[in-house]
């Protein structure tokens, strides 16, 4: 056991407390030996304090969320791309909808102003109040809440192509945060890419998860944006990556965690039945629970939540029988 170091301590948990870093990382930070830092980390895990994952080859920590100081404020979390078509905002709708399975509260958000495709996704057209509203002329929230009839409650932007300043979005996530408290997940997605919108976005929340494809290019941009979201404070929960075949040659799991030195926090499956769920506009996770897909939404849920989900007995034969009736 190391000397315990307050000090030193105290400068671990800030540095942690907003990022996921290898000892090598904390070192280098800290200006410590690594030796050192790889002592410290490991027995501040021990006490609780810190939480481990092992990422390619690299132990990486965290501080979980039962020790940090402050739970008295809603999770506000960016899903974002490093470039469009990975199917973010499926990610985006599909996750809201598992949480919501875990009887958590949690809104969804349409920051993308510029292509607004979140309430399209879902059949809901007809929006008077908007997102837009909120940031242009200071609407309250509930205001521009809606309900789609799964259950699922969405704060849509504007169909519209008249521009709006995205940078009080800051404003909107703080308005959120004093209005609702404890369990409360306000799950936002982000423009793709690394524009101004997609920044502000990551700017104004207090977590990101990114989501990418098992391709190259999408990879590449994926760790562009890990590095962006770090540079603005936000702390990166780990990857998705959608769209995954195991029958077709591509970049495999291990590679991507291995090179985005992050967690991946859930694989969902190339599934016949989120395009189904797409056409019946209803969420995959509502529109066959069985799915697939619908089982990787709820594990990625799960481990946000900080448990894991483990399908029940028989789920083949039920995915079978519901996706037939489907």
């Amino acid at each position: 056991m190391p000397v315990v170091n307050k000090e030193l301590e105290n400068s671990i948990l800030n540095l942690l407390s907003k990022n996921l870093m290898s000892v090598t990382q904390v070192a280098n930070t800290l200006g410590i030996r690594k030796d050192l830092a790889s002592k410290y980390l490991e027995f501040m895990r021990q006490q609780g304090k810190l939480e481990l994952f092992v990422v390619g080859k690299s132990n990486v920590y965290t501080v979980p969320r039962s020790v940090q100081a402050d739970r008295r404020y809603a999770r506000t979390i960016a899903i974002t791309s490093g470039k469009g078509g990975v199917g973010k905002t499926v990610v985006t709708i599909n996750l809201a909808s598992a949480l919501m399975e875990f009887k958590t509260n949690v809104i969804a958000v349409d920051a993308d102003v510029k292509m607004s495709s979140l309430g399209l996704q879902l059949g809901m057209y007809y929006f008077p109040v908007t997102l837009n509203n909120i940031l242009k002329d200071n609407v309250d929230i509930l205001n521009a809440l809606y309900m789609h009839p799964s259950g699922l409650r969405i704060i849509p932007a504007s169909l519209s192509i008249d521009d709006v300043d995205i940078s009080n979005f800051s404003n909107f996530s703080k308005s959120f945060a004093n209005r609702y408290f404890d369990n409360t997940i306000l799950l936002v997605d982000s423009p793709p890419g690394l524009e101004e919108n997609t920044i502000q976005v990551m700017k104004a929340c207090k977590e990101t998860i990114v989501v990418t494809t098992p391709e190259i290019p999408a990879i590449a941009d994926a760790i562009k944006t890990i590095d962006t979201a770090r540079e603005v404070g936000s702390k990166v929960l780990g990857v998705i990556v959608n769209r995954y075949r195991r029958t077709r040659k591509q970049i495999s799991v291990d590679e991507i965690e291995a090179v985005c030195e992050l967690p991946i926090l859930g694989v969902i499956p190339e599934d016949k039945m989120i395009i189904k769920s797409i056409y019946k506009k209803m969420p995959v996770v509502f529109l066959n629970k069985y799915a697939k897909s619908s089982v990787a939404f709820k594990k990625i849920a799960a481990r946000l939540l900080g448990f894991e989900y483990k399908p029940p007995l028989g789920v083949f034969l039920k995915r079978l029988l519901i996706g037939w009736r489907k």
